[in-house]
């Protein structure tokens, strides 16, 4: 009985204990609930002020943006920076080098859009707060995706303002990349020059400021500033320039000398010496002879022929059997000016001392005019090393460029197999068909789609054999300009362009290619730019002359058409377009000057026989316009624009009868032809068949919206009828093609008092 009231009592107390503890829980849990309310509301209570304070912040910004809204021109510019690195940098899809070129350049331009800056004055007045990191991130795009100034597409002026916000933003290198390119394209102008002379003074680059200094000289040689400070870059290390300096202040009538700008001198020395030290601390003279040909290649990169062949005169004193030395000193030599034996001379030095020579001696030989000597070397090399592809493709080239293109064309032929394992003599023979391709370009005016086929297929292979060959892409850019690929031409362009930037044909090409393009302002600065280096270079004017016709500036269009002629005597397209040029000035003497020399010497051309009956036609000689248009027809019978010109010729010589079959045929062999509709409207208005010939002229406009005339014999026989409102718009049309044509205003005035007379007949007032 006690066992079992011990045993409920233990129960019990175990139950009270359980009890206990649950209540102790539930009060913690609502403890923890009273807690967790209070930060709840706490946290309501932020939430309510951070979006009040948000509200607050957007309304701020909503008036800043209202107030400075260039604030929000500077937002989509980091979209664009943002968008442009995603692209260039994020995504998984390869893109073209074209492409990112294109994406790289709407980037800067974004920029730029928020920057205006007048080549005359400093722009910096004219930086927003805020677009330098802009400037910095566009930098970091550059740079990772390994870009110069010449991969992005801008103008001259859009390059000036991309260098002053470089420059702006202490990026002196890219700057000076920028102020460099915009030189370039724009070398007339001065105040590139100064920003980069300011560029180089900061960074002590002695040499190079020199020569910035040189070409402001070079544009304004009376400037007082630019005068004194070269006076003082020169002093003690080039007394020619040094005085020739000083006689143009002391001309000036400024009184300057050396002694009252000393401080300026030691100044300008000293941040030269620390750049240097910068640069190099332990910067001393080579003590070998392999040091100074070291010195005396990089010397030779940068343009500095005389430091350089001083440089390399010590490595031979040092070492007289440097086979090395010796060819650099031959190239030097070859560089300069009436000094070709001495470099002959090196030649055979580096030659004795087991140097190869044969591809710099023939080069050195050409240049100087002795293209038998040149082929002579190379010939005798080539009977005893048949598969040195180097020499056999320069060999191939000499004989291209002397005119003996069989002979060019047989040495490749003759090539071992091995040879074709190198790149040269594939971009050799794709230029040799590219040859092919111009010559019957000239002789037909279209191009032979197969042979530019084969020619692609060579710069193909030479790329395939060495895809770093500067020359296969370059030519296989312009084989695919010719077949009509401009797109895929750029891209192999911009492969081109960074492998051989210095090449230069490589702006003479872009040239090329922007002008088929329709790219006319940026063809004339890369033709300027092409012009530095190829100076009597045929395309030079012919681009200039094809740019001023399509710009509707004949007459000097035909002056540097002539320029072509005077280089280049047998050049048929520069002798057409000059034709037509003076066709279209109405120069009629030298127009049929150059179709008869044509006719002549291309009778195979059709072009320059619909030439001669067109200037005969303007002369008003249609008989014989006649006879050139059936000798044309003999050879051609679907000729279109002879058909069209062989009808005008009968309705003007009063033989309408025999009008309607030529134009009849043009039109079935070319419905979309607006000329024939035209002409075959005149005939049919002569028979006074009018409804026919309203709806030939209608055919006419419709296929040529531009064509005046067609409209104007719309219009003339409207204005005849019973529906002035029909006369109305066709009078309008006119006018929407020339606003100021005075007949069509008159007329129209005529036609809506009509109408206005009509409707008071119609509805009489009351």
């Amino acid at each position: 009985m006690e066992q079992s009231t011990l045993t409920i009592l233990a129960l019990y107390a175990l139950f009270g204990i359980a009890l206990a503890t649950l209540w102790l829980r539930h009060q913690s849990v609502l403890k923890q609930r009273e807690q967790m309310q209070i930060r709840l509301g706490d946290l309501q209570g932020n939430l309510a002020s951070t979006s009040n304070r948000l509200d607050l912040l957007s309304r701020g910004v909503d008036t800043i943006l209202g107030e400075t809204p260039e604030v929000h021109e500077l937002l989509s510019v980091h979209k664009s920076l943002e968008s442009a690195e995603l692209l260039l940098f994020e995504q998984d899809v390869t893109i073209s080098s074209s492409e990112s070129c294109a994406i790289a350049t709407h980037a800067a331009k974004s920029i730029l859009s928020n920057y205006q800056s007048d080549s005359e004055t400093k722009g910096r007045e004219n930086i927003l707060p805020g677009i330098i990191p802009l400037v910095l991130r566009l930098d970091a795009i550059l740079t990772e995706a390994e870009m110069k100034s010449e991969d992005l597409e801008l103008n001259g002026d859009e390059q000036r303002c991309l260098g002053e916000l470089f420059h702006e933003a202490g990026k002196s290198v890219r700057a000076a990349d920028f102020y460099r390119r915009a030189h370039t394209l724009s070398p007339e102008g001065s105040s590139v020059l100064y920003s980069l002379a300011s560029i180089q003074r900061d960074e002590g680059d002695f040499d190079t400021l020199d020569r910035t200094l040189e070409r402001l000289l070079a544009i304004d040689p009376d400037d007082i500033e630019v005068l004194k400070e070269q006076v003082i870059l020169l002093s003690g290390s080039d007394d020619i320039r040094f005085n020739r300096n000083s006689r143009r202040l002391e001309a000036l009538g400024v009184d300057f000398t050396i002694s009252e700008n000393q401080t300026n001198l030691n100044n300008i020395a000293g941040r030269a010496s620390d750049v240097q030290s910068a640069i190099n601390p332990h910067l001393k003279e080579p003590s070998t002879s392999e040091g100074w040909v070291a010195k005396s290649a990089k010397l030779l990169l940068l343009g500095e022929i005389v430091v350089a062949l001083e440089s390399v005169e010590k490595a031979l004193y040092l070492d007289p059997v440097n086979p090395e030395a010796w060819l650099l000193k031959a190239k030097l030599l070859a560089a300069g000016d009436d000094r070709t034996k001495e470099a002959l001379q090196s030649i055979r030095r580096a030659s004795a001392l087991g140097e190869y020579t044969v591809l710099l001696e023939s080069e050195i030989l050409e240049n100087d005019g002795k293209l038998d000597s040149a082929r002579a070397v190379l010939e005798e090399w080539l009977e005893t090393n048949p598969s040195d592809a180097e020499a056999r493709g320069r060999l191939s080239l000499v004989l291209f460029r002397a005119g003996a293109i069989d002979w060019a064309s047989r040495v490749l032929q003759e090539a071992p197999p091995e040879a074709w394992d190198n790149a040269s003599l594939h971009v050799m023979e794709g230029r040799l068909h590219l040859l092919a391709a111009d010559e019957h370009r000239d002789r037909t005016g279209n191009h032979d789609h197969i042979i530019l086929l084969d020619a692609t297929i060579s710069f193909d292979l030479a790329i395939e054999k060495d895809r770093e060959s500067g020359l296969a892409w370059l030519g296989r850019s312009r084989a695919l300009r010719y077949q009509g690929s401009p797109k895929e031409a750029e891209i192999a362009l911009v492969r081109a362009r960074r492998l051989i930037p210095n090449h230069p044909s490589i702006s003479l090409e872009e040239a090329h290619l922007c002008l088929e393009t329709g790219k006319l302002d940026q063809a004339n600065a890369l033709v300027s730019e092409a012009s530095t280096n190829l100076q009597n270079h045929p395309s030079i004017p012919f681009i200039r002359g094809m740019i001023a016709a399509k710009q509707g500036r004949f007459i000097e269009s035909q002056t540097f058409f002539s320029k072509v002629l005077s280089i280049q005597t047998n050049h048929i397209r520069a002798r057409l377009n000059r034709c037509s040029a003076a066709l279209l000035a109405n120069d009629l003497v030298t127009a049929l000057d150059d179709a008869n020399y044509l006719v002549e010497h291309a009778p195979e051309l059709n072009l320059a026989r619909q030439r001669r009956s067109e200037i005969l036609m303007n002369l008003g000689d249609w008989e014989a316009a006649e006879i050139e248009l059936r000798t044309l027809l003999s050879r051609e019978p679907e000729h279109i624009m002879a058909l069209v010109h062989l009808g005008t010729c009968m309705i003007a010589m009063n033989k309408a009868e025999q009008a309607e079959k030529p134009l009849n045929d043009a039109i079935r062999y070319d419905p979309n032809h607006s000329d024939a509709w035209y002409q075959r409207g005149l005939l049919y208005l002569d028979f006074g068949r009018i409804d026919e010939a309203r709806s030939d002229f209608e055919a006419a406009a419709k296929y040529d919206s531009k064509h005046i005339d067609a409209r104007l014999r719309i219009a003339a026989i409207l204005h005849e009828g019973d529906d002035p409102n029909a006369a109305i718009i066709a009078w309008r049309k006119v006018l929407d093609i020339d606003p100021e044509h005075r007949l069509a205003r008159r007329r129209l005035q005529e036609s809506s008092e009509r109408q206005e007379i009509l409707k008071v007949r119609r509805y009489p007032k009351d």
